[in-house]
């Protein structure tokens, strides 16, 4: 499914679901007694709209899944393991991103309101601290449990996959930095985020690993049979992006995507201060690449490197930039956090697309908003439960339960 039919595949049912309620809501109207011709007249024409639009709506979920089906398949062949009480994960998550905006929010209180008694502020301050608190290590520990896998991630988004292709010896860092911004904003957090303007990315899991890392949606292979899957799925991604490192399986998976894939569907990630890997990959490329172009930049990652029709390299690094000045304001706001490595690689991952043609919009954006998603999160469950919430109380009303 390509990404302007998803986007009219939510409008649909967004659509749907809108008449679905007003539709509901006017028939409590009716049953009430209010505005009766009216609303039992409205009743009818959003009812129609919502059963017209029934069948579009689950014809386009049928295709989002259909398209996607040979890749699940290959995510699939050899199972993922799904963490246990799935359910109380995500009641236990909603708790926490409850608590967590919550607290904030009494925090806020507590700072800027005028006129309340000291020992209202100093409780507001203190327990809105502890609530915060609270929430956030409930979301640290319970996320990863909450993972979806890469069959969930692409039957849910319906477009073709970002393969993520990297070492497994970078993982260790990868549990730091999860470990360090506890869990909720790490780099591949906002990386995956980024990378979701183009399609969903899904990355093969550490073999043995108990809880896969947030960021890539994770599928996992066996050790002595994983190269005819990853070159299927090399086949099958829209893109594929690859961190360079130590190992022979990277070696081999540079020379694959070069003797199979068109030149524009690779970029490669090169770290900083790793200059002995220009040799290694200098041997698969027609064009060698200069050590000091591969670790240009100061950031996590150095470079970004692209190819043209005939495999020769483009870099472009990784520099820190200012942003909009919306990024600037909403810093100083509190909203989000000020710009960080990653949003800086996303923008030049954004850079590098669009010299190749490909205009992807929106990466660094989200990558910036990746970094308070619990919030977000809390804001869309509270706008969420308000239309349910209000309709409850008219039937409670109508039934004379209120």
């Amino acid at each position: 499914m390509s990404s302007r039919l998803r986007v009219v595949a939510r409008s649909i049912t967004a659509v749907a679901v809108t008449a679905a309620y007003a539709a509901l809501h006017l028939l409590v109207n009716v049953g009430m007694g209010e505005q009766v011709r009216g609303s039992r007249v409205g009743a009818w024409c959003c009812g129609a709209v919502a059963l017209a639009l029934l069948g579009p709506a689950l014809w386009l979920r049928h295709r989002r899944r259909s398209g996607v089906a040979e890749i699940v398949a290959l995510v699939n062949r050899y199972g993922t393991p799904q963490p246990s009480r799935r359910r109380a994960v995500r009641i236990a998550q909603a708790a926490g991103c409850v608590l967590s905006g919550g607290g904030a929010l009494a925090v806020a209180a507590s700072e800027r309101s005028e006129g309340l008694p000291p020992r209202v502020s100093l409780l507001l301050l203190v327990g809105g601290a502890a609530a915060a608190g609270a929430g956030l290590v409930v979301l640290r520990r319970t996320r990863p449990y909450a993972a979806r896998g890469a069959a969930q991630a692409l039957l849910r988004d319906g477009r073709r996959p970002v393969l993520y292709l990297r070492s497994f010896d970078d993982e260790a860092a990868a549990r730091e930095d999860a470990r360090t911004a506890a869990g909720l904003r790490t780099r591949e957090v906002q990386f995956a985020a980024a990378l979701g303007a183009v399609g969903p990315v899904i990355a093969v899991g550490r073999p043995g690993e108990t809880l896969p890392l947030l960021g890539a949606a994770r599928f996992y292979l066996p050790l002595d049979d994983w190269q005819g899957t990853v070159r299927r799925l090399m086949d099958l991604s829209q893109l594929i992006v690859l961190r360079l490192g130590p190992g022979e399986g990277l070696r081999w998976e540079i020379g694959e995507a070069r003797a199979t894939q068109p030149p524009a569907k690779l970029i490669l990630l090169a770290p900083r201060g790793l200059p002995e890997l220009a040799g290694e990959l200098n041997e698969s490329l027609p064009t060698p690449l200069l050590p000091r172009e591969l670790v240009a930049g100061g950031h996590w990652i150095g470079a970004v490197i692209t190819f043209d029709g005939q495999w020769t390299p483009r870099v472009f690094p990784v520099k820190e930039r200012r942003g909009p000045a919306a990024w600037r304001w909403m810093a100083r706001s509190g909203i989000s956090s000020p710009p960080t490595p990653t949003v800086h690689l996303a923008h030049t991952i954004h850079t590098a697309l669009t010299a190749d043609g490909r205009r992807q919009r929106a990466m660094a954006w989200r990558a910036q908003l990746a970094t308070r998603k619990a919030d977000l999160v809390v804001a869309g469950l509270a706008l969420a439960l308000v239309p349910p919430g209000w309709l409850g109380y008219r039937i409670l009303q109508l039934a004379g339960r209120w």
